[in-house]
């Protein structure tokens, strides 16, 4: 299995063989870049690991990025694609727009996957499948919720972007990313949030995953203004190596 998390500003590639990982690579642009220059970082990147690949059959994308909304199933028009996303993204008639189901159907996640890494993608390998990453961490934190709170909330903490995600009574409420800069950035958004939810912080349970640890300045800073937070936990790989980008990104250790 080869996995290939896609960002402007990054591009991460899990290979997998026989349910082992066998190599994990990240590569960080200095600034943000066209899908042009990122399609070309990954041919760069196929040929350079020709035969590590060898063994490869299946192909996963992940795409990261803010364009994407949810909708509910029974409310969705597949005509109406393009207009769903419209308060959330500068759009063109033009534009690629495709969906993914997630918590049983019940939600369709729209966005706008990148056609030319798409189509060489196909072209390669014949077969391939693909998501936007809110779509596998919605259905990852959905399987995390504590039974000892009612209301379950997620903090998500990647390169240059948090997550938010909000369950009440098992049910999904509440979905968004925020572009941050400082730790404090972070606890800004983390608190209007709570509060243009009417959450109490004492009733509410924040768990976080990504860039955070119990040691970290950032968690010391959030603990100071919700006590019932915590770090989720999850596999990391026997090879040390690879643990620093893993412990990154959770969705990484779900990428095979």
């Amino acid at each position: 299995m080869l996995t290939i998390h896609i960002n402007d500003n990054w591009l991460v590639f899990c290979v997998f063989i026989n349910n082992k990982l066998s190599l994990l690579k990240k590569i960080a642009f200095l600034n943000e870049k066209s899908s042009v220059f990122i399609l070309k970082s990954i041919k760069k990147f196929l040929k350079s690991n020709k035969e590590e690949l060898l063994q490869v059959e299946n192909v996963r994308l992940v795409y990261y990025n803010n364009s994407s909304t949810l909708v509910p199933s029974v409310l969705f028009d597949q005509d109406n694609s393009l207009n769903y996303l419209k308060l959330n993204v500068k759009i063109s008639v033009n534009d690629f727009v495709t969906n993914d189901s997630l918590i049983e159907d019940e939600i369709k996640n729209i966005y706008m996957p990148y056609v030319n890494i798409n189509n060489y993608i196909f072209k390669k390998y014949n077969s391939f499948e693909y998501h936007h990453y809110s779509t596998i961490l919605i259905e990852e934190f959905k399987k995390r919720l504590s039974s000892d709170f009612n209301q379950n909330l997620f903090l998500n903490v990647n390169d240059k972007m948090i997550d938010i995600i909000y369950f009440d009574d098992g049910n999904l409420k509440f979905n968004n990313s925020f572009s941050y800069s400082t730790d404090t950035d972070i606890l800004y958004y983390l608190l209007f949030t709570l509060e243009q939810l009417n959450l109490n912080t004492e009733k509410t349970l924040v768990m976080s995953s990504g860039l955070i640890s119990i040691e970290s300045e950032l968690y010391a800073l959030l603990y100071n203004y919700i006590q019932n937070i915590d770090v989720l936990d999850y596999e990391i790989s026997e090879n040390q190596k690879y643990n620093t980008v893993l412990r990154s990104n959770i969705l990484l250790n779900l990428c095979k």
